[in-house]
């Protein structure tokens, strides 16, 4: 073969291995038309998260002392937290007033706070109770601390568990002033955020023309995405980047052909923004441009002249009235930022609102339940949300807490325990014709007074002989007026044998009054009461008046936590007014946050009206029934306590005003 012919072999030999490559490398590249079609295109029934219900509290319809007309955000109210006032106003919704509130996640609270002399270290609250009050969820979030005496944004978002989805559960949410200082909140906006299916060929009203949602962390259909980037973000990690004297920022058009008939009468937005300088002037802006691409409507709202903090995240809204009756199918209306100012500013989670709110199933939001106060809510008799009773810690000078006599007395203290058993009653006429309280403990006997002048029980009467024959373990005591001579005797009855002594106090020492056998029925009764589920066997019932006015009933359940509410009685019926909560404890030590207490009523402090003391401790037992402990445990945190409390004066009247 001649040399020619074999360069003209070589050739070919290249050319078709060239081809052969190129046809392989074709054959295993994935088509780039097909590949640009699955990263743009919306997966057809795709999960998205939407608002299912956004709710807006002002405060302006409320009144009462948690309410400041001196301070305020908008308009001319707010909610006042303060020494005296430890929680705020509660915003509660039953869960199935909420649309769709099978998808509900997650719940957001954004609200304006200004701050006084210093952290309040406070929370904002979501409590979750079933449908027969029990509370099933609790979860507490900071209020973060900012600037002093100036108004600023917060939001607050809470999770919420596919298990507290029930129709009947009532979800509550309301700030807590724990640590009782000065601070005020204003316009209260609730979101109640879900998850809905989005197909690509039924398409999801609620998604796409209801409500749009940019976080910007995928490719987003808003003008000027080029100025998405990875930067600092109010959710994810990209937003919408504002600096350099940029002016538009993202922007969405849609005709209003695509947004049904009738058109929208209202459209709505908000967006969060991060300031990097001062004084940003931002507009919320929309917009109406009609075929011939003349402008028939626009409105704009500017943060101009408002107090922004720089480098922290604020949220911005606005929403206006269309002129409906001026626009046509084909004309475009557009929403979106306008950096007027041309200040460095962050733009992030920017949500639009196409249309009113529609009509809401069920009732709306209960604001307030305090106003029941005022006659402005009427609720389902027996059915939360009960209002508020408070009492009001009384002055009883026992400086070691759990003791109920004053350190410095002659004969020592006095330590009370929930394992003791007490009697009370006017034992020992004086005059002021104060109640008594005795206490059986296991080696001793002892009665108390309370001294209106010197605000301290003093010990009357004490018994240390464990073999006494009529003080001990042997005996059932019961108090009551069994003789009939105006004052409270004491009725011991033999467990054994039944046999009874009636004894009376004559200031010294207990005397016999009478004796006999099997003590009459009506001394001694053992009736239970179980009232349509109010009363259960698991109630203890202290009847008092507390009010003053009538008698009135302390209904106490620790099956699952501290539960005490007032009852009245009317004919054979008992009625719920409200729980009952308290004030004026030092530090944290609220009865209603030990594991074991034990209510002793009584008129202590007046002849009049019933107060409450209230022996409580904490138990180390590893099965502590809640009846028994036989380690009491004393925690520096939460100490042991005796403490005594009296309904609140402004409570007294209202019920005074109500009867």
């Amino acid at each position: 073969m001649n040399m020619q012919k074999k360069r003209l072999l070589i050739y070919v030999l290249l050319i078709l291995s060239g081809l052969l490559g190129a046809y392989l490398f074709l054959r295993t590249k994935p088509n780039q038309s097909a590949n640009n079609t699955v990263v743009t295109a919306i997966k057809k029934d795709s999960i998205i998260y939407i608002s299912l219900l956004n709710e807006f509290f002002d405060f302006e319809n409320n009144d009462g002392a948690f309410v400041s007309a001196d301070v305020f955000s908008s308009g001319k109210k707010s909610c006042q937290l303060s020494p005296q006032i430890e929680y705020g106003i509660s915003v509660t919704k039953i869960m199935k007033d909420i649309p769709s509130f099978q998808n509900l996640k997650s719940l957001t609270v954004s609200f304006n706070c200004q701050f006084r002399k210093d952290n309040p270290d406070a929370l904002y609250v979501l409590s979750i109770d079933d449908g027969s009050g029990k509370n099933i969820h609790w979860d507490g979030q900071p209020i973060v601390f900012k600037s002093k005496n100036e108004w600023s944004t917060s939001s607050i978002n809470f999770e919420i568990a596919p298990e507290f989805l029930n129709e009947t559960n009532k979800i509550s949410v309301y700030p807590w002033n724990r640590n009782k200082k000065d601070f005020f909140i204003d316009d209260v906006s609730i979101d109640y955020k879900g998850i809905t299916v989005f197909n690509s060929t039924e398409k999801s009203v609620a998604a796409e023309k209801s409500n749009l949602y940019f976080d910007f962390e995928t490719d987003t259909p808003v003008s000027g995405s080029e100025n998405i980037k990875v930067t600092k973000a109010h959710s994810g990690t990209r937003a919408f980047d504002l600096s350099g004297g940029k002016e538009c920022g993202p922007s969405v058009t849609k005709k209003l052909s695509e947004l049904g008939n009738p058109f929208p009468k209202k459209i709505s937005m908000s967006a969060w923004i991060y300031p990097l300088s001062d004084n940003p002037n931002l507009v919320l802006t929309g917009s109406v441009v009609n075929s011939k691409n003349e402008t028939v409507y626009w409105e704009g709202k500017s943060t101009e002249n408002k107090s922004f903090q720089k480098n922290q995240w604020t949220k911005i809204n606005a929403s206006y009235f269309l002129p409906v009756e001026k626009l046509a199918a084909d004309d475009i209306l557009g929403a979106g930022i306008w950096n007027k100012g041309k200040t460095d500013v962050i733009i992030d989670d920017l949500e639009i609102v196409y249309g009113e709110s529609a009509d809401r199933r069920g009732r709306a939001s209960t604001i307030d339940p305090k106003a029941i106060y005022e006659k402005r809510f009427i609720g389902e008799k027996n059915k939360p949300p009960f209002q508020a009773i408070i009492f009001d810690k009384q002055e009883i000078n026992n400086s070691d807490h759990f003791s109920i006599t004053p350190k410095h007395k002659p004969n020592g203290t006095e330590n009370f325990s929930p394992n003791d058993v007490y009697l009370v009653g006017d034992f020992f006429p004086d005059k002021y014709n104060l109640e008594e309280i005795i206490c059986f403990k296991e080696k001793s006997r002892g009665m108390f007074s309370y001294s209106p002048e010197s605000k301290q029980f003093n010990k009357l009467w004490e018994n240390t002989v464990a073999a006494d024959p009529l003080w001990n373990s042997n005996n059932n005591a019961y108090p009551g007026d069994f003789n009939s001579d105006g004052k409270t005797d004491i009725l011991l009855v033999d467990k054994k044998t039944n046999m009874w002594k009636i004894l009376n106090f004559n200031g010294k020492e207990w005397i016999l009054v009478s004796e006999g056998k099997d003590p009459k029925k009506e001394w001694i009764s053992n009736k239970k009461t179980n009232v349509a589920g109010i009363i259960t066997p698991d109630d203890k019932l202290f009847p008092g008046n507390y009010t003053e006015e009538k008698q009135t009933f302390l209904k106490l359940n620790t099956e699952w936590r501290f539960d005490l509410k007032l009852l009245e009685k009317e004919d054979s019926e008992y009625l719920i007014i409200g729980n009952v909560d308290f004030k004026g404890y030092p530090k944290d030590y609220n009865p209603k946050y030990f594991e074991f207490v034990k209510l002793i009523t009584g008129k202590f402090l007046s002849k009049e009206k019933t107060s409450v003391l209230i022996v409580m401790c904490n138990c180390a037992d590893a099965d502590f029934s809640g009846k028994k402990c036989d380690q009491i445990e004393n925690l520096p945190f939460l100490p042991n306590s005796v403490q005594l409390y009296n309904i609140s004066p402004q409570m007294t009247q209202i019920f005074t005003d109500k009867y």
